[in-house]
């Protein structure tokens, strides 16, 4: 008995067959490509690799970048403090101190300025913790690569393993690589950070000292004004004073100062990375961010670093310094479209050949058929 040719046994397993084969052809015909803007997050990560190298020639004169683990364990010493200091104002992972000295970290953040479409000469508001050092000089990069102009404010006082050198905080390193012209960029203004910005309850007397005395000799104005939201608005008034807020192109801000973000449970509300504008929550208090959003600012959080590493497959809390344009944020792995497109033409024409075979055979046989045999 005849098979319609779409039902033949035969045409079925030929048909499975050449299937198979096209799948198993595009599938293997996976390539890994560029992400975009590929040169200029790789000149970012350089920029970042020469920063931390210039800072320990300051630190440690005489070494250099080739000295393995040893050279990476020195930088960590240099950039990064003790879990305890005078300017010590929280608690902090050791793993997201190391992980974000990691240069391909700033190619993460020219990664996130780039979906904000930025331009060169784009005026920026960048919010700065003495907590974050390896994440400030990755963000410092990528704006300095994309040629943006920054309005810095920092919080000096720094969490465990931050930048709580008393005598090389945050701004002496930004004075370091500023003088440098390597990082030609300065705070406006700083505070002391902590629990109410000001340096909180774990600050002593003689750590808010220390504090007021590395900004005054690194030439910043110091916003102290008595309370957690007077601080803030401090700190929204120094924006101002410079350009007004919705003029700016976006809100840099790195790590989770009570100041920047408002409270500290909004630490769990605000989403690492960027975002057009905040989810609708219940925000216990608002922070600058939240100023700015409200203005129709884009955000760029650089916050949770463990979810942004995991994102972009970057290793967490290694002390050697990984090769540079290596990874995710550099690659990616894409099928080949057009022998996809080949494959799916094959599969159509063959689908339509059967197709017209069958119609064919049944005209044939139509224009074949005895009508008394019907009957």
């Amino acid at each position: 008995m005849y098979r319609p040719t779409i039902k033949s046994r035969i045409w079925l397993v030929i048909t499975a067959i050449i299937f198979y084969f096209l799948f198993y052809w595009v599938e293997n015909s996976i390539e890994t490509i560029q992400t975009d803007d590929y040169d200029r997050k790789v000149q970012a990560a350089e920029l970042m690799l020469s920063a931390l190298d210039a800072l320990q020639a300051y630190r440690l004169p005489g070494t250099n970048s080739e000295l393995g683990n040893i050279e990476s364990d020195r930088l960590s010493f240099i950039i990064l403090g003790d879990k305890y200091s005078p300017i010590t104002t929280d608690e902090g992972r050791m793993t997201d101190k190391l992980t974000v000295l990691n240069p391909n970290f700033a190619a993460v953040i020219v990664d996130y300025y780039n979906e904000l479409n930025l331009n060169p000469g784009d005026t920026v508001a960048v919010m700065l913790s003495g907590s974050m050092p390896g994440a400030n000089i990755a963000a410092l990069a990528a704006i300095k690569i994309l040629d943006l102009h920054p309005i810095i404010i920092t919080s000096v006082g720094a969490s465990w393993w931050g930048a709580n050198n008393p005598d090389f905080t945050w701004l002496d390193m930004e004075r370091v690589l500023s003088e440098g012209d390597i990082l030609p960029f300065r705070s406006t203004a700083a505070t002391a950070g902590g629990s109410d910005d000001q340096g909180g309850l774990r600050l002593s007397s003689l750590g808010r000292q220390l504090i007021i005395e590395a900004v005054n000799r690194n030439e910043a104005v110091y916003i102290s004004q008595g309370t957690l939201m007077a601080n803030i608005k401090g700190r929204i008034r120094t924006y101002e004073h410079l350009t007004p807020i919705s003029h700016y192109k976006a809100i840099i801000n790195v790590g989770g100062g009570i100041a920047a973000i408002g409270h500290a449970e909004n630490r769990q509300l605000i989403p690492a990375g960027v975002s057009l504008k905040l989810p609708e929550k219940n925000y216990p208090n608002h922070g600058v961010i939240h100023y700015f959003t409200d203005e129709n600012v884009p955000l760029v959080h650089i916050s949770d670093i463990s979810i942004i590493a995991s994102k972009y497959n970057l290793p967490e809390g290694q002390l050697e310094l990984p090769e540079i344009g290596i990874g995710s944020v550099y690659h990616e792995r894409r099928y080949n479209l057009k022998n996809a497109w080949i494959a799916l033409v094959i599969m159509v024409v063959l689908m339509a050949a059967a197709k017209y075979f069958d119609k064919k055979h049944y005209q044939w046989r139509e224009e074949k058929q005895d009508p008394d045999a019907i009957l």
